[in-house]
């Protein structure tokens, strides 16, 4: 599979994934969330999806079904929390997404020093 290929099958398992986590968890406390939170909720949700899977795993659950996983550019390890909080917020810059059509890296992995590569 291509890189870029990779990158939006990786992109579209996870949105699939992160939006099932979100109802199902909307859903499970919908009697205490006002519906002015739900977007702060999302927000923070999102990032954690992608910051706890990536730094504890080094795989979100599209990476594991791709069989591919993040790693850092670099032999120095020391940084890779910051590498990975890096990442997911440059998530969070709307043309990120679209860095990919132009470009053989995407801005979350240029940033955070980092690639995706397959087991």
């Amino acid at each position: 599979m291509q890189e870029k290929t990779l990158h939006l099958v990786n992109f579209l398992i996870d949105t699939l994934f992160f939006f099932l986590i979100l109802l199902i968890f909307l859903l499970g406390f919908d009697k205490y969330i006002e519906l002015k939170d739900i977007k702060w909720i999302a927000i923070i949700m999102y990032f954690l999806y992608y910051f706890l899977f990536e730094y504890l795993l080094g795989q979100t659950i599209g990476k594991i079904i791709t069989k591919s996983k993040v790693i850092s550019n670099s032999a120095n390890k020391d940084y890779y929390f910051f590498r990975i909080f890096g990442r997911t917020l440059m998530r969070f810059i709307f043309f990120d997404c679209l860095t990919f059509l132009f470009f053989k890296k995407g801005l979350h992995d240029c940033v955070s020093q980092t690639t995706i590569t397959k087991l």
